[in-house]
Protein backbone atom coordinates (compact mmCIF):
# COMPACT_ATOMS: atom_id res chain seq x y z
CA UNK A 1 0.00 0.00 0.00
CA UNK A 2 3.09 2.27 0.38
CA UNK A 3 3.72 5.06 2.93
CA UNK A 4 -0.03 5.74 4.24
CA UNK A 5 -1.11 9.19 4.08
CA UNK A 6 -3.93 10.65 5.40
CA UNK A 7 -5.41 13.08 2.89
CA UNK A 8 -7.91 15.26 4.62
CA UNK A 9 -10.00 17.20 1.97
CA UNK A 10 -12.93 18.85 2.83
CA UNK A 11 -15.78 16.59 2.82
CA UNK A 12 -19.34 18.62 2.15
CA UNK A 13 -22.09 18.24 3.93
CA UNK A 14 -25.29 16.22 2.61
CA UNK A 15 -26.93 17.63 -0.58
CA UNK A 16 -30.73 18.11 -0.90
CA UNK A 17 -30.87 14.52 -2.68
CA UNK A 18 -29.12 12.93 0.32
CA UNK A 19 -31.38 14.55 2.62
CA UNK A 20 -34.57 13.72 0.70
CA UNK A 21 -33.13 9.81 0.75
CA UNK A 22 -32.77 10.25 4.53
CA UNK A 23 -36.27 11.53 4.59
CA UNK A 24 -37.37 8.74 2.89
CA UNK A 25 -35.73 6.08 4.80
CA UNK A 26 -37.11 6.79 8.07
CA UNK A 27 -40.23 5.37 9.62
CA UNK A 28 -40.69 2.67 6.22
CA UNK A 29 -38.64 -0.29 7.42
CA UNK A 30 -35.87 0.59 5.16
CA UNK A 31 -34.06 -1.79 3.93
CA UNK A 32 -30.29 -3.22 5.09
CA UNK A 33 -27.56 -3.77 2.72
CA UNK A 34 -25.48 -7.17 2.88
CA UNK A 35 -23.14 -6.33 5.21
CA UNK A 36 -25.42 -4.82 7.70
CA UNK A 37 -28.52 -7.48 6.91
CA UNK A 38 -25.82 -10.15 7.98
CA UNK A 39 -24.52 -7.84 11.53
CA UNK A 40 -28.57 -8.00 12.13
CA UNK A 41 -28.74 -11.33 11.69
CA UNK A 42 -26.47 -12.57 14.30
CA UNK A 43 -27.27 -10.12 16.55
CA UNK A 44 -30.88 -11.14 16.55
CA UNK A 45 -29.57 -15.17 16.48
CA UNK A 46 -27.77 -14.17 19.54
CA UNK A 47 -30.45 -12.51 21.74
CA UNK A 48 -33.41 -14.69 20.57
CA UNK A 49 -31.40 -17.37 21.96
CA UNK A 50 -31.65 -15.15 25.29
CA UNK A 51 -35.11 -14.15 24.89
CA UNK A 52 -37.38 -14.80 27.86
CA UNK A 53 -41.04 -15.06 26.02
CA UNK A 54 -42.70 -15.36 29.51
CA UNK A 55 -41.51 -12.14 30.52
CA UNK A 56 -40.63 -10.53 28.06
CA UNK A 57 -37.07 -9.34 28.18
CA UNK A 58 -34.04 -10.46 27.71
CA UNK A 59 -31.55 -12.77 29.61
CA UNK A 60 -28.32 -10.82 30.87
CA UNK A 61 -27.20 -10.67 34.31
CA UNK A 62 -27.07 -7.23 34.71
CA UNK A 63 -27.63 -6.20 38.62
CA UNK A 64 -30.07 -8.76 37.83
CA UNK A 65 -31.23 -12.11 35.93
CA UNK A 66 -32.90 -9.57 32.68
CA UNK A 67 -31.21 -6.64 31.06
CA UNK A 68 -33.08 -4.00 30.29
CA UNK A 69 -30.91 -2.00 27.86
CA UNK A 70 -30.26 -5.74 25.92
CA UNK A 71 -34.21 -5.52 25.92
CA UNK A 72 -34.44 -2.27 24.20
CA UNK A 73 -31.97 -2.92 21.75
CA UNK A 74 -33.67 -6.11 20.82
CA UNK A 75 -37.33 -4.37 20.44
CA UNK A 76 -35.54 -2.69 17.15
CA UNK A 77 -34.63 -5.39 15.82
CA UNK A 78 -38.01 -7.31 16.33
CA UNK A 79 -39.99 -3.95 14.64
CA UNK A 80 -37.52 -4.51 12.11
CA UNK A 81 -37.63 -8.35 11.15
CA UNK A 82 -41.84 -8.10 11.52
CA UNK A 83 -42.45 -11.78 11.49
CA UNK A 84 -44.87 -14.40 13.45
CA UNK A 85 -44.84 -12.49 17.05
CA UNK A 86 -42.35 -10.39 16.59
CA UNK A 87 -44.05 -7.00 16.72
CA UNK A 88 -46.04 -8.12 19.76
CA UNK A 89 -43.35 -9.12 21.69
CA UNK A 90 -42.23 -6.10 20.65
CA UNK A 91 -44.85 -3.96 22.19
CA UNK A 92 -44.67 -6.31 25.29
CA UNK A 93 -41.15 -5.67 25.54
CA UNK A 94 -41.41 -1.52 25.56
CA UNK A 95 -43.86 -1.71 28.03
CA UNK A 96 -41.47 -3.30 30.39
CA UNK A 97 -38.54 -1.08 29.48
CA UNK A 98 -40.96 2.12 30.45
CA UNK A 99 -41.80 0.17 33.44
CA UNK A 100 -38.18 0.42 34.81
CA UNK A 101 -37.73 3.83 34.63
CA UNK A 102 -37.14 5.33 37.50
CA UNK A 103 -39.60 8.41 38.02
CA UNK A 104 -40.50 8.26 42.17
CA UNK A 105 -38.31 10.71 43.26
CA UNK A 106 -38.20 13.67 41.02
CA UNK A 107 -35.27 15.39 42.90
CA UNK A 108 -33.12 12.12 43.09
CA UNK A 109 -29.86 11.85 40.67
CA UNK A 110 -31.41 9.00 39.18
CA UNK A 111 -34.97 10.53 38.49
CA UNK A 112 -35.61 9.45 34.82
CA UNK A 113 -32.88 6.57 34.34
CA UNK A 114 -34.00 3.29 33.90
CA UNK A 115 -33.11 0.21 36.40
CA UNK A 116 -30.44 -1.89 34.78
CA UNK A 117 -32.61 -5.12 35.58
CA UNK A 118 -36.53 -5.46 36.45
CA UNK A 119 -35.83 -7.68 39.52
CA UNK A 120 -32.87 -5.46 41.58
CA UNK A 121 -34.70 -2.84 43.86
CA UNK A 122 -34.93 1.12 43.46
CA UNK A 123 -32.62 3.28 45.15
CA UNK A 124 -32.83 2.97 48.49
CA UNK A 125 -31.44 6.50 50.00
CA UNK A 126 -33.05 6.38 53.16
CA UNK A 127 -32.19 2.64 53.71
CA UNK A 128 -29.55 -0.22 53.34
CA UNK A 129 -31.41 -2.42 50.96
CA UNK A 130 -29.89 -0.89 48.18
CA UNK A 131 -28.05 2.41 48.89
CA UNK A 132 -27.79 4.89 45.88
CA UNK A 133 -24.19 4.35 44.37
CA UNK A 134 -23.72 5.61 40.74
CA UNK A 135 -22.78 3.48 38.19
CA UNK A 136 -23.36 0.92 41.19
CA UNK A 137 -27.33 0.60 42.19
CA UNK A 138 -28.36 3.01 39.73
CA UNK A 139 -26.53 4.00 36.13
CA UNK A 140 -27.31 7.66 34.75
CA UNK A 141 -26.38 6.91 31.51
CA UNK A 142 -29.03 4.72 31.01
CA UNK A 143 -31.09 7.48 30.00
CA UNK A 144 -29.36 8.16 27.11
CA UNK A 145 -28.50 4.16 26.19
CA UNK A 146 -32.27 3.47 26.66
CA UNK A 147 -33.32 6.78 25.19
CA UNK A 148 -31.97 6.91 22.12
CA UNK A 149 -32.76 3.52 20.92
CA UNK A 150 -36.48 4.22 22.53
CA UNK A 151 -36.13 7.60 19.25
CA UNK A 152 -34.72 5.34 17.08
CA UNK A 153 -38.21 2.92 17.83
CA UNK A 154 -40.64 5.93 17.54
CA UNK A 155 -38.42 7.21 14.03
CA UNK A 156 -38.68 3.79 12.13
CA UNK A 157 -41.72 2.42 13.61
CA UNK A 158 -44.01 4.55 14.90
CA UNK A 159 -46.89 3.26 11.95
CA UNK A 160 -46.61 0.01 13.64
CA UNK A 161 -47.21 1.15 17.40
CA UNK A 162 -50.24 1.95 19.59
CA UNK A 163 -50.35 5.56 19.41
CA UNK A 164 -50.92 6.12 23.15
CA UNK A 165 -47.56 3.89 23.06
CA UNK A 166 -45.83 5.76 21.86
CA UNK A 167 -47.58 9.05 23.74
CA UNK A 168 -46.05 7.10 27.01
CA UNK A 169 -42.65 6.79 25.27
CA UNK A 170 -42.73 10.17 24.63
CA UNK A 171 -43.55 11.16 28.78
CA UNK A 172 -40.50 8.67 29.23
CA UNK A 173 -38.15 10.75 27.29
CA UNK A 174 -39.45 13.82 28.45
CA UNK A 175 -38.74 12.58 32.30
CA UNK A 176 -35.23 11.14 31.20
CA UNK A 177 -34.30 14.37 29.72
CA UNK A 178 -35.12 16.88 32.19
CA UNK A 179 -33.02 14.09 34.62
CA UNK A 180 -29.96 14.00 32.17
CA UNK A 181 -30.03 17.90 31.32
CA UNK A 182 -29.50 18.45 35.47
CA UNK A 183 -26.14 16.59 35.51
CA UNK A 184 -23.28 18.78 34.71
CA UNK A 185 -19.95 16.93 36.38
CA UNK A 186 -20.49 17.61 40.03
CA UNK A 187 -24.27 17.66 40.59
CA UNK A 188 -26.26 15.34 41.17
CA UNK A 189 -22.96 14.12 43.49
CA UNK A 190 -20.54 11.77 42.43
CA UNK A 191 -21.60 12.79 38.75
CA UNK A 192 -19.11 13.38 35.87
CA UNK A 193 -20.89 14.09 32.60
CA UNK A 194 -19.19 17.10 31.49
CA UNK A 195 -18.90 17.84 27.81
CA UNK A 196 -15.52 15.51 27.50
CA UNK A 197 -17.86 12.76 28.28
CA UNK A 198 -18.26 12.21 24.66
CA UNK A 199 -20.70 9.32 24.37
CA UNK A 200 -23.25 10.37 27.17
CA UNK A 201 -22.84 13.69 25.94
CA UNK A 202 -23.69 13.48 22.31
CA UNK A 203 -26.55 11.31 23.00
CA UNK A 204 -27.92 13.59 25.36
CA UNK A 205 -27.82 16.05 22.89
CA UNK A 206 -30.17 14.06 21.13
CA UNK A 207 -32.51 12.67 23.66
CA UNK A 208 -33.33 16.52 24.75
CA UNK A 209 -33.18 17.97 21.32
CA UNK A 210 -35.20 15.51 19.62
CA UNK A 211 -38.10 15.32 23.14
CA UNK A 212 -37.76 18.55 23.60
CA UNK A 213 -39.40 19.50 19.49
CA UNK A 214 -41.66 16.84 20.28
CA UNK A 215 -43.40 18.36 22.63
CA UNK A 216 -42.69 21.73 22.42
CA UNK A 217 -40.36 22.11 25.10
CA UNK A 218 -38.32 25.37 24.96
CA UNK A 219 -35.92 24.51 28.14
CA UNK A 220 -35.28 21.50 26.57
CA UNK A 221 -34.41 22.49 23.54
CA UNK A 222 -32.79 25.60 24.20
CA UNK A 223 -30.00 22.85 26.28
CA UNK A 224 -29.77 20.38 23.26
CA UNK A 225 -28.97 23.52 20.86
CA UNK A 226 -26.42 24.64 23.28
CA UNK A 227 -24.92 21.37 23.70
CA UNK A 228 -24.65 21.08 20.45
CA UNK A 229 -22.88 23.87 19.49
CA UNK A 230 -20.24 23.66 22.77
CA UNK A 231 -19.92 20.07 21.45
CA UNK A 232 -18.45 20.86 17.94
CA UNK A 233 -16.42 23.68 19.63
CA UNK A 234 -14.49 21.63 21.86
CA UNK A 235 -13.99 18.99 18.99
CA UNK A 236 -12.52 21.84 16.92
CA UNK A 237 -10.78 23.39 19.63
CA UNK A 238 -7.45 24.05 19.21
CA UNK A 239 -7.86 22.96 15.70
CA UNK A 240 -7.21 19.07 16.97
CA UNK A 241 -10.50 17.37 15.96
CA UNK A 242 -11.05 15.61 18.67
CA UNK A 243 -13.16 13.72 21.14
CA UNK A 244 -12.25 14.03 24.55
CA UNK A 245 -13.40 10.18 25.24
CA UNK A 246 -10.15 10.06 22.59
CA UNK A 247 -9.00 6.94 20.49
CA UNK A 248 -11.62 4.76 22.66
CA UNK A 249 -12.16 1.77 20.14
CA UNK A 250 -15.53 0.38 22.19
CA UNK A 251 -16.71 3.65 23.03
CA UNK A 252 -15.85 5.31 19.38
CA UNK A 253 -18.67 2.68 18.11
CA UNK A 254 -20.80 4.30 21.06
CA UNK A 255 -19.92 7.65 19.63
CA UNK A 256 -20.46 6.35 16.03
CA UNK A 257 -23.58 5.23 17.14
CA UNK A 258 -24.81 8.56 18.84
CA UNK A 259 -23.60 10.85 15.38
CA UNK A 260 -25.65 8.70 13.43
CA UNK A 261 -28.58 8.52 15.08
CA UNK A 262 -28.17 12.57 15.26
CA UNK A 263 -28.05 12.43 11.62
CA UNK A 264 -30.73 10.15 11.26
CA UNK A 265 -33.73 11.16 13.27
CA UNK A 266 -32.23 14.78 15.22
CA UNK A 267 -34.24 17.81 14.72
CA UNK A 268 -33.66 18.97 11.46
CA UNK A 269 -32.57 22.61 12.32
CA UNK A 270 -31.13 21.15 15.72
CA UNK A 271 -27.03 22.17 15.64
CA UNK A 272 -26.31 18.94 16.89
CA UNK A 273 -27.84 17.04 13.71
CA UNK A 274 -25.76 19.04 11.25
CA UNK A 275 -22.59 18.90 13.81
CA UNK A 276 -22.71 15.42 14.01
CA UNK A 277 -21.66 15.36 10.04
CA UNK A 278 -18.88 17.37 10.45
CA UNK A 279 -17.74 15.46 13.64
CA UNK A 280 -18.03 11.98 12.19
CA UNK A 281 -16.23 12.51 9.29
CA UNK A 282 -13.27 13.99 11.25
CA UNK A 283 -13.26 11.23 13.54
CA UNK A 284 -13.23 8.69 10.26
CA UNK A 285 -9.87 10.08 9.43
CA UNK A 286 -8.55 10.25 12.90
CA UNK A 287 -9.49 6.47 13.24
CA UNK A 288 -8.08 5.57 10.08
CA UNK A 289 -4.57 7.45 10.92
CA UNK A 290 -4.35 5.08 14.31
CA UNK A 291 -5.04 2.16 12.46
CA UNK A 292 -2.73 -0.30 11.43
CA UNK A 293 -3.95 -3.04 8.38
CA UNK A 294 -1.06 -5.32 9.07
CA UNK A 295 -1.83 -5.79 12.82
CA UNK A 296 -5.73 -5.25 12.41
CA UNK A 297 -5.97 -3.08 15.51
CA UNK A 298 -5.26 0.94 16.00
CA UNK A 299 -2.09 2.08 18.22
CA UNK A 300 -3.02 3.42 21.39
CA UNK A 301 -3.03 5.42 23.87
CA UNK A 302 -6.70 5.01 24.58
CA UNK A 303 -8.52 6.82 26.73
CA UNK A 304 -10.97 3.63 27.48
CA UNK A 305 -10.27 0.39 26.26
CA UNK A 306 -11.87 -2.90 27.36
CA UNK A 307 -10.12 -4.82 24.73
CA UNK A 308 -5.90 -4.10 23.62
CA UNK A 309 -6.53 -6.12 20.59
CA UNK A 310 -9.47 -6.41 18.11
CA UNK A 311 -8.65 -9.80 17.09
CA UNK A 312 -9.14 -11.13 20.45
CA UNK A 313 -12.40 -9.72 22.26
CA UNK A 314 -14.78 -7.38 20.93
CA UNK A 315 -14.62 -3.68 20.37
CA UNK A 316 -17.89 -1.95 18.79
CA UNK A 317 -16.23 0.25 16.59
CA UNK A 318 -15.22 -3.46 14.59
CA UNK A 319 -19.24 -4.26 14.67
CA UNK A 320 -19.64 -0.82 12.93
CA UNK A 321 -16.93 -1.99 10.42
CA UNK A 322 -18.84 -5.32 10.13
CA UNK A 323 -22.01 -3.58 9.34
CA UNK A 324 -20.19 -1.55 6.63
CA UNK A 325 -17.07 -3.64 5.22
CA UNK A 326 -18.21 -7.09 6.26
CA UNK A 327 -16.46 -9.13 8.96
CA UNK A 328 -13.78 -9.63 6.65
CA UNK A 329 -12.57 -6.34 6.91
CA UNK A 330 -10.87 -4.53 10.28
CA UNK A 331 -9.89 -6.49 13.34
CA UNK A 332 -12.55 -9.03 14.51
CA UNK A 333 -12.99 -11.57 17.27
CA UNK A 334 -13.96 -15.16 17.10
CA UNK A 335 -17.70 -15.26 17.03
CA UNK A 336 -18.04 -16.69 20.02
CA UNK A 337 -16.09 -14.42 21.94
CA UNK A 338 -17.52 -13.71 25.32
CA UNK A 339 -17.06 -9.84 24.87
CA UNK A 340 -18.72 -9.82 21.51
CA UNK A 341 -21.78 -11.97 22.83
CA UNK A 342 -22.27 -8.97 25.43
CA UNK A 343 -21.63 -5.94 22.61
CA UNK A 344 -23.63 -7.82 19.78
CA UNK A 345 -27.20 -7.11 21.84
CA UNK A 346 -26.81 -3.72 20.13
CA UNK A 347 -26.10 -4.68 16.67
CA UNK A 348 -29.51 -5.15 15.38
CA UNK A 349 -30.11 -1.30 16.55
CA UNK A 350 -26.63 -0.58 14.75
CA UNK A 351 -27.24 -2.21 11.72
CA UNK A 352 -30.35 0.34 10.64
CA UNK A 353 -27.95 2.98 11.02
CA UNK A 354 -25.05 2.16 8.94
CA UNK A 355 -26.51 3.72 5.78
CA UNK A 356 -25.96 7.19 7.66
CA UNK A 357 -22.51 6.34 8.68
CA UNK A 358 -21.15 5.07 5.31
CA UNK A 359 -21.21 8.06 3.42
CA UNK A 360 -18.93 10.24 6.43
CA UNK A 361 -16.00 7.86 5.83
CA UNK A 362 -13.90 9.70 3.08
CA UNK A 363 -12.29 7.68 0.59
CA UNK A 364 -8.89 7.95 1.85
CA UNK A 365 -10.02 7.23 5.38
CA UNK A 366 -11.64 4.16 3.67
CA UNK A 367 -8.35 2.93 1.52
CA UNK A 368 -7.22 2.41 4.80
CA UNK A 369 -9.43 0.77 7.22
CA UNK A 370 -10.21 -1.98 4.73
CA UNK A 371 -6.86 -2.35 3.96
CA UNK A 372 -4.93 -5.57 4.94
CA UNK A 373 -0.98 -6.71 4.78
CA UNK A 374 2.39 -5.25 5.63
CA UNK A 375 2.92 -1.39 4.24
CA UNK A 376 5.63 0.57 3.73
CA UNK A 377 7.08 3.27 5.97
CA UNK A 378 5.90 4.80 9.17
CA UNK A 379 3.67 7.77 10.97
CA UNK A 380 3.93 9.66 13.68
CA UNK A 381 0.93 11.09 15.66
CA UNK A 382 0.53 14.15 17.93
CA UNK A 383 -2.81 15.13 19.44
CA UNK A 384 -3.78 18.00 22.20
CA UNK A 385 -7.12 16.44 23.84
CA UNK A 386 -8.67 19.16 26.15
CA UNK A 387 -12.07 17.98 28.63
CA UNK A 388 -13.51 21.29 28.79
CA UNK A 389 -13.91 24.45 26.87
CA UNK A 390 -12.15 26.63 29.82
CA UNK A 391 -9.64 23.85 30.66
CA UNK A 392 -6.35 24.96 30.94
CA UNK A 393 -4.25 21.28 30.97
CA UNK A 394 -4.72 19.73 28.34
CA UNK A 395 -3.36 15.69 27.66
CA UNK A 396 -0.87 15.47 25.00
CA UNK A 397 -0.59 12.48 22.42
CA UNK A 398 2.17 10.76 20.92
CA UNK A 399 1.80 7.62 18.65
CA UNK A 400 4.11 6.21 16.43
CA UNK A 401 3.59 2.98 14.26
CA UNK A 402 4.90 0.78 11.55
CA UNK A 403 3.51 -2.22 10.15
CA UNK A 404 5.39 -4.94 12.31
CA UNK A 405 5.30 -2.38 16.07
CA UNK A 406 3.29 0.55 17.11
CA UNK A 407 3.65 2.41 20.33
CA UNK A 408 1.20 5.44 22.21
CA UNK A 409 2.12 6.97 24.95
CA UNK A 410 -0.16 10.14 26.49
CA UNK A 411 1.11 13.22 29.31
CA UNK A 412 -1.74 13.45 32.25
CA UNK A 413 -0.94 15.84 34.80
CA UNK A 414 -4.94 14.99 37.34
CA UNK A 415 -5.64 14.38 40.80
CA UNK A 416 -8.27 11.41 40.13
CA UNK A 417 -6.99 8.32 38.99
CA UNK A 418 -9.16 6.80 35.66
CA UNK A 419 -9.19 3.12 36.37
CA UNK A 420 -8.08 0.28 34.53
CA UNK A 421 -9.57 1.22 31.54
CA UNK A 422 -7.54 3.55 31.14
CA UNK A 423 -4.25 2.46 29.04
CA UNK A 424 -1.57 5.86 29.21
CA UNK A 425 1.13 3.81 27.58
CA UNK A 426 0.98 0.69 25.03
CA UNK A 427 3.64 -1.24 22.60
CA UNK A 428 1.98 -3.70 20.29
CA UNK A 429 3.88 -5.71 18.08
CA UNK A 430 3.75 -8.89 15.37
CA UNK A 431 4.53 -11.38 17.66
CA UNK A 432 3.46 -14.52 15.64
CA UNK A 433 3.62 -12.74 11.84
CA UNK A 434 2.21 -16.30 10.28
CA UNK A 435 -0.74 -16.41 12.34
CA UNK A 436 -3.58 -15.71 10.14
CA UNK A 437 -5.70 -13.71 9.40
CA UNK A 438 -3.31 -11.14 11.33
CA UNK A 439 -0.18 -11.93 12.89
CA UNK A 440 -0.70 -13.05 16.75
CA UNK A 441 -0.07 -9.28 18.78
CA UNK A 442 2.32 -9.22 21.66
CA UNK A 443 1.32 -6.07 23.35
CA UNK A 444 2.25 -4.23 27.03
CA UNK A 445 0.87 -1.56 28.98
CA UNK A 446 1.74 0.39 31.70
CA UNK A 447 -0.84 0.25 34.58
CA UNK A 448 -2.24 3.58 35.22
CA UNK A 449 -1.19 3.42 39.03
CA UNK A 450 -0.36 7.26 39.36
CA UNK A 451 -3.28 10.13 38.01
CA UNK A 452 0.34 12.29 36.90
CA UNK A 453 2.40 11.04 34.08
CA UNK A 454 4.33 11.34 31.02
CA UNK A 455 4.54 8.42 28.42
CA UNK A 456 5.95 9.65 25.11
CA UNK A 457 6.04 7.84 22.10
CA UNK A 458 8.64 8.01 19.41
CA UNK A 459 10.04 5.84 16.68
CA UNK A 460 10.72 2.42 18.38
CA UNK A 461 11.05 4.11 21.72
CA UNK A 462 8.73 4.56 24.86
CA UNK A 463 9.33 7.06 27.53
CA UNK A 464 7.30 7.07 30.73
CA UNK A 465 7.78 8.77 34.02
CA UNK A 466 6.18 10.30 37.05
CA UNK A 467 7.01 14.24 37.43
CA UNK A 468 4.92 14.67 40.56
CA UNK A 469 6.12 11.54 43.48
CA UNK A 470 3.86 13.16 45.76
CA UNK A 471 1.50 11.37 44.19
CA UNK A 472 0.11 7.96 45.53
CA UNK A 473 0.89 5.20 42.86
CA UNK A 474 4.30 6.78 41.58
CA UNK A 475 6.16 4.67 43.78
CA UNK A 476 6.21 1.63 41.10
CA UNK A 477 6.01 1.28 36.91
CA UNK A 478 3.73 -1.55 36.53
CA UNK A 479 3.99 -3.24 32.68
CA UNK A 480 1.27 -5.94 32.03
CA UNK A 481 2.34 -8.36 29.34
CA UNK A 482 0.56 -10.56 26.84
CA UNK A 483 -0.17 -12.00 23.51
CA UNK A 484 2.56 -14.37 24.04
CA UNK A 485 2.70 -17.44 20.70
CA UNK A 486 1.75 -20.52 22.60
CA UNK A 487 4.92 -21.75 20.72
CA UNK A 488 7.32 -19.04 22.29
CA UNK A 489 6.79 -20.94 26.15
CA UNK A 490 5.32 -24.10 25.85
CA UNK A 491 7.58 -26.88 27.00
CA UNK A 492 9.53 -24.18 28.77
CA UNK A 493 11.21 -23.24 25.60
CA UNK A 494 11.36 -19.76 26.89
CA UNK A 495 10.46 -18.62 30.55
CA UNK A 496 9.61 -14.88 30.35
CA UNK A 497 11.49 -13.22 32.76
CA UNK A 498 10.78 -9.54 31.79
CA UNK A 499 10.03 -7.29 29.06
CA UNK A 500 13.55 -7.37 27.12
CA UNK A 501 13.66 -10.87 25.05
CA UNK A 502 10.24 -11.27 23.47
CA UNK A 503 9.18 -13.23 20.73
CA UNK A 504 10.13 -10.96 17.92
CA UNK A 505 10.69 -8.15 20.11
CA UNK A 506 14.08 -6.87 21.78
CA UNK A 507 13.65 -4.14 24.21
CA UNK A 508 16.36 -2.36 25.72
CA UNK A 509 15.33 -1.39 29.16
CA UNK A 510 16.88 1.55 31.43
CA UNK A 511 15.52 2.35 34.62
CA UNK A 512 18.09 4.14 36.05
CA UNK A 513 18.12 3.66 40.57
CA UNK A 514 15.02 1.51 39.92
CA UNK A 515 14.41 -1.75 41.49
CA UNK A 516 13.60 -4.68 38.71
CA UNK A 517 10.60 -7.10 40.81
CA UNK A 518 9.94 -10.63 40.10
CA UNK A 519 8.03 -11.54 37.18
CA UNK A 520 4.12 -13.19 38.26
CA UNK A 521 1.90 -14.35 36.11
CA UNK A 522 -1.78 -14.86 36.50
CA UNK A 523 -3.86 -11.57 36.49
CA UNK A 524 -5.88 -10.33 33.68
CA UNK A 525 -6.40 -6.47 32.88
CA UNK A 526 -9.94 -7.04 31.13
CA UNK A 527 -9.85 -10.13 30.08
CA UNK A 528 -6.14 -10.03 28.85
CA UNK A 529 -3.77 -13.01 31.20
CA UNK A 530 -0.78 -11.27 32.03
CA UNK A 531 2.87 -11.23 33.04
CA UNK A 532 3.18 -8.62 35.88
CA UNK A 533 6.77 -7.06 35.35
CA UNK A 534 7.10 -4.13 37.31
CA UNK A 535 10.25 -1.76 38.82
CA UNK A 536 9.58 -0.26 41.95
CA UNK A 537 10.88 3.51 43.11
CA UNK A 538 12.80 3.36 45.98
CA UNK A 539 11.85 5.28 48.93
CA UNK A 540 15.31 7.20 49.03
CA UNK A 541 15.20 8.23 45.29
CA UNK A 542 15.94 11.62 44.06
CA UNK A 543 14.59 13.15 41.05
CA UNK A 544 12.50 12.20 38.47
CA UNK A 545 11.34 8.06 38.33
CA UNK A 546 11.76 7.17 34.54
CA UNK A 547 11.53 4.11 32.53
CA UNK A 548 12.92 4.00 28.77
CA UNK A 549 12.15 1.08 26.42
CA UNK A 550 14.05 1.51 23.44
CA UNK A 551 12.82 -1.54 21.08
CA UNK A 552 14.30 -3.17 17.50
CA UNK A 553 11.55 -5.54 16.00
CA UNK A 554 13.53 -8.97 15.12
CA UNK A 555 11.50 -10.72 12.70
Amino acid sequence: MGLLKLVTPFLALASAAQAKSLADRVGKGHGLSEHAQNLFDYSMEVSDSRYDSSYNYVWYQDNGQWSVRFTAWYIAGLLHRNKCNDVKAAIAAIENVLANQLTSDFDSAWYGTFKLAPDEPDPTPNGPLYPPSIYGSYDPNWREFVGTQLIQIVEEFEHVLPPALTARIEDALEAAAVGGMRRNGSYPEGDNLILGYSNPAIMRALTTGWIGKRKGNKVLTDFAWEQGKELLELFQRGGQDVLSEYNAPNYYGIDIWALAANIAYGPADAPMTKNSKVILTELWKDIAAHYNPYLGNMVGPYDRAYSRDANTHSQILSMIMWGIYGRGTFGQPPLGEGDLLYDIAQGAALAMVMDVIAPTITKQAEEIVTSKGKWEGSRFINKTVWEELTSDEPRQITSWLSAELMIGGQKVAETKNRGNQYVPAIVQWAADPNHKPYPYMGFFTLYPSASTLTAEATENRLVVSYPDTTQPGTNIFTFGLTGIPPSYTLGNKHIIDGLEELPCLNVNVTAPGLVKQDVVYGSTIRNHWIYNVSYVVPEDFSGVPTVTLDMEYTC
